[in-house]
Parts: C-alpha cells; sequence; structure tokens
C-alpha cells in the first residue's frame, strides 16, 4: 500500500479531506470554519512552495493569512468561507499555472505538456499560437471565478447569482476541454486526445516535466 509523505493511505487522505468539507458545508460553525481555512490555506500554500517555487509566500500566507483567516472566522460569521475560498485558491492555482510563461513571454505550459508529456510530433508555429491563445483562456477564466469567488465570500445577496455562474462555468470548462482537443485534432491533426490528457495531468511524474 502507498503511503503519502505524512505516512497515510492516499485514499484514507481522500476520505478524510471529503469528510472535513462535508462537515464545513452541512454544520455552520465557527470552528468548522476556521478548519476549513487552515486546511485550504495549508494546501494552496503547498501549490505556492512546490510548483511556484514561492517559500517565502507560503510562509506568509499560513502566519498571516491562517491567523487572519481564523479571526475572521469567529469576528465575522457572515463570511462564507466553505466553499469559495478553495473556488479562490483552486482558481488562481489555474491563473497561474496557465498564465505565469504566457505573460513572460515563454513556452507555455500547454506547449509543454504536449511536447514533454504527450511526446507528440513537433507542433507548427499555428498549433503553438493556438496552445498559445488557450492559456490566455484558461488565464482570463481562472481570474475572473477567482474574483468571482472572493465576491460571493463577502457578499451574501450575491452568492445566489455567483454560484449558478460559477457550476456553468465550471461545466463550460469541462465542455471546453474536450472540445479544444477535437479541434487541434482537427484543424491541427494533432493525436494528442483528452482522455490521454487528463490521465497525464493525474500522474505526479508529468508535473515535473513542466516549467511553470
Amino acid at each position: 500500500m502507498s503511503l503519502n509523505p505524512a505516512g497515510w493511505p492516499p485514499h484514507l487522505r481522500a476520505a478524510v479531506t471529503g469528510a472535513l468539507f462535508v462537515s464545513c458545508w452541512l454544520f455552520a460553525s465557527p470552528l468548522l470554519n476556521a478548519v476549513f481555512i487552515l486546511f485550504t490555506l495549508h494546501v494552496f500554500s503547498l501549490f505556492l512552495r512546490d510548483v511556484c517555487g514561492l517559500q517565502w509566500a507560503r510562509l506568509i500566507l499560513l502566519r498571516i493569512g491562517g491567523a487572519l483567516g481564523v479571526l475572521l472566522a469567529f469576528l465575522k460569521p457572515e463570511l462564507q468561507f466553505v466553499p469559495y475560498l478553495a473556488v479562490i485558491a483552486i482558481n488562481l492555482s489555474m491563473a497561474y499555472v496557465f498564465g505565469h510563461n504566457l505573460m513572460r513571454g515563454q513556452p507555455s505550459v500547454l506547449l509543454q505538456f504536449v511536447t514533454a508529456a504527450h511526446l507528440g510530433p513537433n507542433p507548427s508555429a499555428e498549433f503553438t499560437a493556438y496552445l498559445r491563445r488557450q492559456c490566455g483562456v484558461w488565464l482570463g477564466v481562472g481570474l475572473f471565478c477567482a474574483g468571482l469567488g472572493l465576491l460571493a465570500l463577502g457578499s451574501e445577496p450575491l452568492r445566489p447569482l455567483a454560484s449558478v455562474i460559477l457550476v456553468t462555468l465550471l461545466v463550460a470548462q469541462v465542455l471546453w476541454f474536450v472540445i479544444s482537443h477535437e479541434i487541434a485534432r482537427l484543424r491541427f491533426k494533432r493525436p494528442e486526445t483528452w482522455q490521454r490528457s487528463i490521465s497525464l495531468i493525474m500522474q505526479r511524474d508529468t508535473w515535473k516535466k513542466l516549467d511553470i
């Protein structure tokens, strides 16, 4: 049985994480909100450390952000941290993954994914430009969803509308993930499939090949 670095079997860690999320969702409690905040910040801080290489940002987030989050959980119960803090963290992570190299003029993460992970034929200039545009789309969606999550976290009147928009965009992202692969296959004669991409994304070794 494989273990994660903390010594927990992966399925046990997933079960505990799911139970924590469901408990925080169902039971309105400042204590559970504080636990959810600390857990979300911890996971996001690992992204900052391991993917972004920002050890100092991780420490600041955990120490200052964690303390502030716990205070707000008890002093501002009207704030809806569950699930919107996770929505913000996930979408900021997505925006960074797709946008960092794009903004620096470096090879896009999707180009690296095609060449280093899929190991397909050399991309044409047109396909490379297509991948850059795709990164721009995902960057924009990530920033928009993070901003919408922040508004919903702080404004109760906006939450019903924000939730509908966020769910709609989530469905649209899933559909576009499939459609963009089909466009690449039909227009650029690419061999990569969305099924294979999902498989590669789930493999830790894939991420080690990408310069994000």
